[in-house]
């Protein structure tokens, strides 16, 4: 087991982010903006979505699968709907775009869909749909990706862990927000689990006879993920594939590349954003109000077990990123000594080293 090795400040680890960023090519916005993402999921407890990404960005672009200064285009526009092509660019700096885009569609049609493709990792996908959440909106995202995991019952993978994210604004200051996997958990969690030499549950991936593992370099190398609710996971995740690599004309199923090495093999998704004006329904305040009693009639519940309250949507995700914001965001050997590898490797000397200080 992995102990972890130094709490860093959020602060800290967003500007070191940049630095790289920058260092690597990435424009000012764009540099910011990746590393806003990177951290929220760190403050979150999504570490598999954080700055243990940033090695693997980088290494994608070394290998040519992904361009740092990517020139996002509308391809069409019609109406409340828009079609994006991302030009091969972390998925972050175009699906902001794509979200911003339905948000301001729908300010005059009520409702608007905007369709992205070419893009790599997005990053965490409620973050876009938070978004549209602060402004009153309801925010949908969802993508495909690298073909991993075969259909419920089959060996032969079909798609990825295809996931999507709801959030919806409530009374307070936090919107109530799903971000999930298809599957029963990111493969995000399952390399992270292997870069720090860690077991995973047996219920998250399967060897190469498909049967329940423990092993995540096995799961990986040679077997599968699996479904979140068996078929009914599977379903979900071929409607996602409809709506992101179908409908945006880009890479579906079996026609998006595998990927087992992360940053050396392509990493290639499309995706699919929604942003709904509640107001057209009825008043935004009222409709804060509804969601707040939906959510205390939740809370509320009695649990199974008084150790463990009953939680809606982010509850966890909100507690973890209060004690994270106080008590600095905790990183592991191996996730430190990598971003300390990447401020030698740009002879940024004036950002301080994580396991040094220096």
């Amino acid at each position: 087991m992995t102990t972890t090795s130094v709490q860093v400040d959020s602060g800290r680890l967003r500007e070191l982010t940049e630095a790289v960023l920058l260092a690597a090519g990435f424009r000012d916005d764009d540099a910011a903006l990746v590393a806003e993402v990177l951290v929220e999921a760190d403050l979150r407890g999504v570490d598999s979505h954080g700055v243990t990404r940033l090695g693997g960005y980088l290494e994608m672009i070394d290998a040519g699968h992904v361009r740092p200064r990517p020139d996002v285009t509308v391809e069409r526009e019609s109406g409340a709907t828009a079609l994006l092509d991302g030009d091969s660019g972390i998925g972050i700096i175009a699906a902001r775009q794509a979200m911003d885009r339905a948000i301001a569609l729908s300010d005059e049609s009520g409702i608007a869909c905007v369709s992205l493709r070419n893009v790599s990792h997005t990053g965490l996908l409620g973050w876009y749909t938070m978004r549209a959440a602060r402004q009153g909106l309801i925010g949908i995202a969802m993508n495909n990706g690298p073909c991993m995991t075969p259909p419920f019952g089959g060996i032969e993978p079909v798609a990825a862990t295809n996931p999507i994210s709801i959030a919806a604004p409530s009374g307070g200051p936090h919107p109530v927000a799903l971000d999930m996997a298809t599957t029963t958990v990111a493969a995000g969690k399952i390399r992270l689990a292997r870069k720090l030499g860690q077991p995973i549950p047996a219920d998250w991936g399967l060897d190469r006879d498909g049967q329940p593992c423990t092993d995540p370099a096995e799961v990986i190398d040679n077997g599968f993920y699996q479904w979140t609710g068996g078929y009914k996971g599977f379903g979900l995740a071929t409607m996602i594939e409809i709506l992101s690599g179908v409908l945006s004309g880009g890479l579906f199923g079996r026609n998006v590349p595998t990927l087992v090495n992360y940053g050396q093999d392509p990493l290639i998704s499309s995706g699919f954003y929604v942003a709904i004006d509640v107001q057209r329904f009825l008043p935004l305040e009222d409709f804060r109000s509804r969601v707040d009693s939906l959510v205390d009639m939740v809370r509320s519940t009695e649990p199974v077990d008084a150790d463990h309250p009953v939680m809606v949507a982010g509850d966890k995700e909100l507690a973890c990123r209060e004690t994270r914001l106080g008590q600095g965001i905790p990183l592991s050997s191996q996730v430190a000594d990598e971003l300390d590898g990447l401020l030698d490797r740009f002879d940024l000397s004036q950002v301080a080293r994580l396991r040094s200080g220096s």
